[in-house]
Formats: structure tokens, sequence, C-alpha cells
């Protein structure tokens, strides 16, 4: 008997998980399809489903061009924004020839701080070094000027000291033209951020234990879009007045962890902003 339904149960598990598989293939169908209706509901459907959909998702994600579908198969898997949705998106960052994709993705691993892409980032940024750039328009409209400053805008989001060599490499030998210009000075200001973020980890792990309670609260803020993720990590960053206003918000968060850690680094916020320097 107890065989029985043991066949009977897998049975069952293999036709729900044949019939999930189906619905994802569907889903995905869609994200290429004329239907704005029906896109968002297959981004909505794909991103509940997770890690699940990743599998049906992984072909339109690595079909070479710009396409509307592959776009938004890209757009869920960032949603989905778990350790294997992550790792695709760098897969399509370190091998996608086109500029335009890979600012897309940037803008994902940026947003997800994942510290895995930098070294591509970076290996893709000093291909141009002396490269000329002589359009630039109004940046809300995509140049390939504006394409590499997302590229650059990632190791910024990602705040990794790792980006910091690789900016000063770009700047020892910068793009030329007239649309280089601001990129160079786009460029030296993310330096500046990198190096400022470099003093504020290194001011936090002066206080034993307090790391990890600070990760937490950022990794928090990188995934909820309403928090203004950057804008409010900044603030922290600069240990200023306004950074202290975000910790203090934290207190009516629902995450008692949450909650935790911005009350661990509100207490220590006035010994770190005294020993944390600027960078230059």
């Amino acid at each position: 008997m107890r065989l029985v339904l043991v066949f009977c149960l897998s049975v069952w598990l293999l036709s729900v998980g044949s019939d999930a598989l189906a619905d994802a293939a569907a889903m995905v169908k869609a994200l290429s399809g004329k239907s704005a209706v029906a896109r968002f509901e297959a981004e909505e459907g794909l991103t509940k489903m997770g890690d699940a959909a990743l599998p049906s998702l992984e072909p339109l994600v690595r079909t070479p061009g710009f396409s509307l579908g592959r776009r938004y198969a890209i757009h869920v898997v960032a949603r989905i924004g778990s350790a294997k949705a992550a790792s695709m998106l760098v897969r399509v960052l370190d091998k996608d020839p086109d500029v335009r994709v890979r600012g897309m993705v940037c803008d994902h691993v940026g947003r997800l701080g994942v510290e895995e892409a930098v070294p591509i980032i970076g290996r893709w940024l000093l291909t141009i070094r002396r490269k000329s750039f002589p359009v630039f328009r109004h940046p809300v409209v995509k140049t390939t000027a504006y394409e590499w400053l997302r590229h650059a805008h990632a190791l910024r989001e990602i705040g990794s000291e790792k980006g910091i060599p690789i900016i000063e490499k770009v700047l020892e030998k910068p793009p030329t033209g007239r649309a280089a210009k601001p990129m160079v000075r786009e460029f030296r200001k993310i330096l500046v951020e990198l190096k400022n973020e470099t003093v504020f980890w290194k001011a936090v792990r002066t206080v034993r234990g307090l790391e990890p309670q600070v990760r937490k609260l950022f990794k928090s803020w990188r995934r909820d879009d309403l928090a203004l993720m950057r804008l409010y990590r900044m603030k922290v960053i600069a240990l200023g007045t306004e950074g202290r206003w975000v910790l203090k918000d934290m207190k009516g968060h629902p995450d008692a962890a949450l909650r935790r850690a911005a009350a661990a680094l509100l207490k220590e916020y006035r010994r770190l902003a005294g020993t944390k320097e600027t960078a230059q």
C-alpha cells in the first residue's frame, strides 16, 4: 500500500512539474508578443515563480540582439534577483557584444550589488581607452556614450573597492572626442564616490560585529525600489545628518532584523563620523 502511495505521489509531482514548465514556457513566449497586457501578466507570473522560471527564460535571455522580448526576459531575471538569476545576468554581461544589452544588464547588476560583475565590467571599460566618442546628446537619448556610462555607473552602484583601479586605469588614457568630456567628468565623480565608500567600510570595520549588520541593511535597500535604495545608502555612507534621519526612520520598519541593524549603526554613528575621512 505504501509503495502505491509513493508511486501515486511521484506521478502527481511530475504532472505538477510539467504543468508548471508548460505555463512558464507560455509566459516566456508572451514576453515577445504584441499584447502589452499579456507581457505584463507574463512578467508578473514569471517573477512570482522565481528560480523555477529561469530555465524557461534562459534561451530568450541568451538570444542575440536587442529585441523587446529579450529585454523583458532580462528584466524578469533581474526582478527574480536570486543568486542563480544574478549568475545568468553576469553570463550575458560577459559574452554579449552589444553595448546596449550590456548597459541594460549593468543597471540590474548595479542595483543588485553583484560583485562578480566588477571585473567583467572593468574588462569592457578598458576597451574604450583613447576611443573617440564624437556625439553626445541629451542623456535620456540612448547614445553609445550613454551606454558606456551605464557600465561605469554599475561600478558605483555595486560599491566595491575593486572598481577603483578600473576607473583609475581608464582615466590614465581617457577616451577622446566631444562626448568623452562629460564621460570623463562622470568617471572622476564615480572614482571619488567609490573611494568615499571604501573609507566608510574601513570605518565600519573598526567596530566589532557591525559590518554584517550594515551589509544586511544595505542589501534590503537594494531590493526595495520604493526605498530609493541608492539615495538611502549614499546618505548613510556620507555619515551626515540626512543619513541619521534615514536610520531613525527605520525604527518603524516591520522587519525586526532590519530595525536592529539600523539601531546598531545609529548607536555608532557619531563615532564613525568622527573617524571617517573624505576621499580626494
